[in-house]
């Protein structure tokens, strides 16, 4: 298109009324303070104030997953993108940390006992594990065919225990990087898990309406295998069968499993969450339904005294032999672990729940405090009160975040005439919020309006008209937030409110086929005067209305009708003047140009049209979106831009004239209902099933439509490259284990340029033996190299550390010497030896086959051997020297100050010499 014409380019500038993704998670951060997903938002609301008091935004995609670091201020989050990024809480400026490991949303995360490892389970069914201080991934864990619903690391992080959709739980070793044990009762999906009495319990939640109850008994595999080993061989034990098994269950020796029982639920559908108080002592369980039931988890003396008192209740009630119930019966009795004792009701289905850490006990009761977040966009503060005697369970909800956002989809917005309030219509409420701050300031409720899908200012901004199912008009009076007047205007849904040209009154456009006019008057109530309407003429249809809209000078009103057309009407006789007939399915909204001379439509065929004014002609039809359209606006001004929206979650912004598309805003992640603008055209709004109110600001950045398509193929490039499986040398793709990080566009960018690097290297090597005073390439002094091959590694230190194998994954071979040779120089300087260590060991064994065969890599390993020893002899040598001067230090201070800088920690064993094998040094802070 060239220059002659410029466009705009508009950008997300915040977001409003979205409390809680309906798929999203939150965590308890202290006492009064909840951190809560809300889309690509993770908000932090404090309870008491109901007030957001901070907010992470890091990412344009989704938030799937949030976890919280018990023993440290971590805070990990997991996106729909499959990358995970690691906050300090204590240090908000300092930057995330990523790590991309999964080609789908990531699902659950978990971090070690000591924080320093984490672990993420996906949609695509992988477990990865990563390193939080290395900043690397470790490795990646195949086996479940279906969605990792969750995962915790047991036995002090020597195992993991995962469950999925697949209906299995595995238990996975992570020094042998595979899975020991699995276990199959489950015939359905298992969402979820809990661990009790020294991991001795656990409790699984699946699709049924029962919790699965097992007994863990853990071995010590050392003593189990020594067992073994020591074991007499016999005759039975020599045949082949024997053996074959034998040697199927020796991967398991930590573990054996045995399940208890099955405890009933009464919340319906599916089991979501399994909570445990921090005590152990409660669980919550999580269901498809506003109630959530709580249980008991009884220690080994509680167990043993509910045995005792079921075995004498068995023998009062036993009358003959034939009907006594056994010590054996009694003792498979599940509830003797696990007993249900309560519920949790709350207004509306419960999605995710969390429990403060701190317990309150007042004489026998618990007080719990949880967080919980519900499907209709808030959440509540809950008091758990526990009777520990008799099991007496009350819950009271002490706070909520109601007023921060509507309860149902937002069907309507409305910008005030002096744009400083914007108005949102959707259920039975109003909010007004503060275009600057787009904060909540009012929100409207009466008992007698319900359903609202639309509002609308009446000039002067005074007044708000909204429009409801039921074919009621309300008017609210916005200084006293009271509902002044409803009139029962139509017999069906209002689905259209507009202001007519002239101010003087409103249009109303419904399903029971007419549109009505009315005209504002003004009436005296007591000492007060007040707006009222008045109906002044009705036009009537040949099929429901969806949307209506007045052409700018008043001549014409455009109604989009159910029958596939849209009626164009004289304002003023109400006479049929055209019709717009071109849709294949029914038309859902409308708008006119400011010049009148244009109008476009959307319908639910996925299709936008620009129709001309003054004979009804179709100028251009655009296959806008790909599902169906939901709303229309054109831009302010005589450029004849207009926006579309649509059910895939996009804003398109479209050339009337040229018919070409402008740009694409693509931030919500579902249908898109509404959209309203600034009267200027600077800021525009949009509201989505997402729950959010999203603002676009116009920029000073032009838009190059040649430039924008340009981006898009380079973008759809990169996602098939990002999509194709690398094959890495020597691994089999059956394997249990795998290289942790995935392919993502920034490891490929760092692959390049890694590319681009030892070929600037080889050009100045042969340039500079032509030419000993050749200037150097920009690139090596932009990096402030020493030499070339510092260069080359200075290139491989940018990579970020979690995608660095990934990225050594995508280098061809033919450039590999290069690289090693380079490495092996640095080595020798210490200059960063530790990443040189890593590439070149991981460059080796990637591509060992091709290194064998070829004889071209003798040397080059020579030169490895001999540089890189060097090297790292000199790193060890400075390095003992150093450990032993910081011991003499210590040694010192501790005789100086009469203060221990380390104490013992004993492992726990039983063996007294593995206790003193096992001492741990931890540093104390000094005075």
């Amino acid at each position: 298109m060239g220059l002659t014409k410029d466009y705009l380019k508009y950008e997300h500038a915040g977001s409003c009324g979205c409390v809680g993704s309906t798929n999203g998670q939150l965590v308890a951060i202290d006492g009064q303070t909840v951190a809560v997903s809300a889309n690509e938002y993770l908000n932090f609301y404090n309870m008491r104030t109901t007030e957001k008091v901070n907010e992470i935004i890091e990412s344009t995609k989704p938030i799937t997953c949030v976890r919280q670091c018990e023993n440290k201020p971590i805070l990990a989050i997991g996106y729909a993108d499959g990358s995970v990024k690691l906050f300090d809480r204590e240090n908000e400026d300092a930057d995330p940390i990523m790590f991309s490991g999964h080609k789908k949303a990531v699902n659950c995360i978990d971090f070690s006992s000591d924080g320093l490892l984490f672990a993420t389970g996906g949609k695509d069914g992988v477990i990865v594990l990563w390193d939080i201080l290395a900043e690397r991934g470790m490795f990646r864990l195949h086996g479940h065919k279906e969605s990792v619903t969750q995962m915790k690391f047991v036995r002090g992080d020597r195992f993991i225990i995962s469950t999925s959709k697949d209906s299995l739980i595995k238990f996975w070793s992570i020094a042998s990087q595979s899975c020991f044990y699995t276990v199959m009762d489950s015939r359905n999906e298992i969402y979820s898990m809990s661990l009790h009495r020294d991991e001795s319990i656990l409790v699984a939640a699946s699709s049924e309406l029962e919790l699965l109850v097992f007994e863990l008994n853990w071995k010590n595999g050392a003593i189990f295998e020594q067992e073994v080993k020591n074991e007499e061989p016999s005759a039975k034990k020599g045949t082949i069968d024997d053996a074959e098994d034998a040697l199927a269950n020796m991967a398991n020796r930590y573990i054996t499993t045995k399940l208890r029982g099955r405890v009933i639920r009464q919340s319906k559908g599916r089991a979501l969450q399994l909570v445990p108080t921090h005590d152990g002592r409660f669980l919550v369980c999580v269901g498809a339904d506003k109630v959530a039931d709580v249980y008991r988890v009884f220690s080994e003396a509680e167990s043993v005294k509910r045995l005792t008192k079921k075995l004498k209740s068995a023998k009062r009630k036993a009358t003959s032999e034939s009907s006594a119930v056994s010590e054996d019966d009694v003792t498979k009795d599940v509830t003797i672990l696990v007993t249900r004792i309560g519920e949790m009701m709350l207004p509306h289905k419960i999605k995710w729940i969390d429990v403060v850490k701190s317990v309150k006990t007042e004489e026998q009761n618990l007080i719990y405090k949880w967080y919980a977040l519900l499907t209709d966009n808030t959440v509540h503060w809950v008091k758990m009160t526990i009777e520990t005697n008799s099991n007496a369970v009350e819950c009271d909800s002490v706070g909520n975040l109601d007023k921060l956002g509507h309860r149902e989809d937002v069907r309507s917005l409305c910008v005030s005439s002096s744009s400083s309030l914007l108005a949102s219509g959707g259920g039975n409420e109003v909010i007004v919020w503060s275009t600057h701050s787009l904060r909540s300031s009012l929100t409207l409720t009466d008992n007698d309006v319900k359903d609202v899908v639309a509002v609308n200012f009446v000039p002067g901004d005074n007044y708000i008209l909204t429009g409801g199912k039921n074919g009621e008009i309300g008017v609210f009076e916005l200084s006293s937030a009271e509902l002044v007047e409803t009139r029962k205007a139509h017999t069906g849904a209002i689905w259209t409110i507009q202001n007519t040209p002239d101010n003087e009154g409103f249009m109303t456009a419904s399903a029971d086929k007419t549109v009505r006019f009315w005209s504002f008057v003004l009436v005296t109530e007591g000492s007060r005067k007040r707006i009222s309407i008045r109906e002044q003429k009705v036009l009537e249809l040949p099929d429901e209305a969806l949307a209506a809209s007045f052409s700018p000078d008043g001549k014409f009103l455009v109604v989009a009708l159910l029958n596939n057309t849209c009626s164009v009407y004289f304002v003023d006789t109400l006479k049929f003047f055209v019709s717009l007939y071109g849709h294949s399915l029914p038309v859902t909204c409308v708008d006119v140009a400011p010049s009148s001379k244009l109008c476009v439509t959307g319908s639910v065929d996925k299709s936008v049209k620009v129709w001309g004014l003054d004979f009804g002609d179709c100028h251009k039809s655009f296959h806008a979106h790909d599902d169906a359209v939901t709303s229309v606006l054109f831009c302010p001004g005589e450029e004849q831009l207009f926006w579309s929206a649509g059910k895939d979650g996009k804003i398109k912004q479209w050339d009337a004239v040229k018919f070409i598309l402008v740009q694409s805003l693509d931030r919500h992640t579902s249908d898109i209902r509404c959209l309203a603008q600034f009267s200027n055209g600077s800021v525009m709004f949009s509201a989505s099933h997402d729950k959010s109110i999203r603002c676009w600001e116009k920029t000073d950045e032009m838009v190059i439509v040649e430039e924008r398509e340009e981006m898009e193929r380079e973008e759809e490039y990169e996602k098939k490259l990002i999509d194709e499986d690398d094959v890495v040398a020597g691994e089999n793709a059956d394997n249990e284990a795998g290289v942790a990080s995935s392919k993502t566009s920034s490891s490929v960018v760092s692959a390049e340029n890694i590319i681009q690097a030892v070929d600037i290297a080889r050009n100045e090597k042969a340039q500079r033996a032509e030419d000993p005073n050749h200037e150097p390439h920009p690139l090596i002094g932009a990096y402030n190299s020493k030499s070339l091959d510092h260069f080359i590694v200075d290139v491989i230190a940018k990579c970020r550390a979690s995608d660095l194998d990934r990225t050594l994954l995508l280098i061809p071979l033919s450039y590999v010497a290069d690289i090693l040779l380079a490495i092996a120089s640095c080595t020798q300087q210490q200059y960063k030896a530790e990443l040189c260590t890593h590439v070149s060991v991981y460059l080796t064994r990637v591509h060992l086959s091709h290194i064998i065969a070829s004889s071209e890599y003798v040397p080059i390993f020579e030169q490895m051997n001999s540089k890189m020893s060097e090297g790292v002899e000199k790193l060890r040598e400075i390095t003992g020297t150093n450990l032993a001067a910081l011991r003499l230090l210590a040694t010192e201070m501790e005789d100086r100050e009469q203060v221990k800088m380390f104490a013992q920690i004993e492992l726990g064993t039983d063996n007294p010499k593995k206790k003193r094998k096992g001492r741990k040094a931890v540093l104390k802070t000094l005075a």
